[in-house]
């Protein structure tokens, strides 16, 4: 990974609240035994977004490193559609990512991780083009930090459901401050990786070095599916308990092209509070010698 040198401890973590502000996000990883986060960097369903004051950003960035919560992820709205066929909707989402890159670089975290959105009917080599340019835009416009293309489910027209679409768009865009987020639940349901023996999860990782490259793998979702493979539908579970399965998920994070990525958990956790410490020492119990 070129933007992160993992230590030798695993990065285990979640998708935690920052419900109480910013700082609270670090005593929600704490208390869940997280080492990696993701959080928002606003409201996700608003289209506002500041960021904040200097003085919470640093310390947050103090504490985050002091108590080896690293590294953090911005994950952005959900509102984002960069493939959207309106255009005041398209501006709107690149207004808004870029302020979320601004918020990220502001807190020292090491990305944003966003979904493209959808196209509509817009074809699809025209919609990634517009993709492109705005995420081009976007960067020109922030100096420094990086953005992390997440991958769908498939449903409906949105981009990024493949290796092949990602891969189309890092190539074109050319520029080495965006990278990737493989999510295993969207992967399983957009029917992209499907087969998670330790074949199935080789010729993943070779289709991913084609078409996108590992070095550009900066994050993983790691998440079970409450939907049918190939079934395009967005349904995380807890690990071990979907149709993915604990082994499945074992295989995969600790195969050697993925078993030093920071893994993030997204699942609805065994008190439907999101991610928690049963789910993540289960995935800490992967790298365990004798498990």
């Amino acid at each position: 990974m070129s933007l992160f040198k993992m230590p030798t401890l695993h990065r285990i973590g979640g998708h935690v609240s920052t419900e109480g502000g910013v700082l609270a996000a670090l005593d929600n990883a704490q208390r869940i035994g997280a080492n990696t986060i993701q959080i928002f960097g606003a409201n996700p369903v608003q289209w506002r977004a500041n960021v904040p004051d200097p003085a919470i950003a640093k310390q947050f960035r103090e504490e985050a490193h002091a108590r080896g919560i690293e590294p953090v992820f911005l994950h952005a709205p959900y509102l984002i559609n960069l493939a959207s066929e309106k255009g005041n909707l398209a501006a709107m989402s690149r207004s808004l990512l870029e302020k979320h890159l601004e918020i990220a670089n502001a807190l020292g975290a090491l990305g944003v991780i966003f979904h493209i959105g959808s196209r509509g009917e817009r074809p699809q080599k025209e919609a990634e083009r517009m993709v492109v340019d705005a995420l081009d835009a976007i960067l020109g416009r922030v100096a420094n930090g990086t953005l992390i293309i997440e991958n769908t489910a498939g449903a409906g027209h949105l981009v990024g459901a493949t290796l092949e679409e990602i891969g189309l768009i890092l190539l074109a865009l050319n520029n080495q401050r965006v990278g990737v987020c493989i999510d295993t639940a969207h992967a399983f349901a957009s029917g992209i990786l499907v087969d998670f023996s330790p074949r199935g999860i080789d010729a993943f990782a070779a289709a991913l070095d084609h078409h996108i490259g590992l070095r550009r793998l900066w994050a993983i979702h790691l998440n079970d599916s409450k939907a049918p493979a190939g079934s395009n539908k967005d349904r995380h579970e807890n690990i071990g308990y979907g149709l993915i399965g604990k082994e499945a998920l074992k295989r995969f994070v600790t195969h050697p092209a993925f078993q030093n990525i920071p893994l993030i958990l997204e699942v609805p956790g065994f008190d439907n509070a999101g991610p928690d410490k049963k789910n993540i020492d289960m995935v800490k119990s992967f790298f365990e010698k004798n498990n």
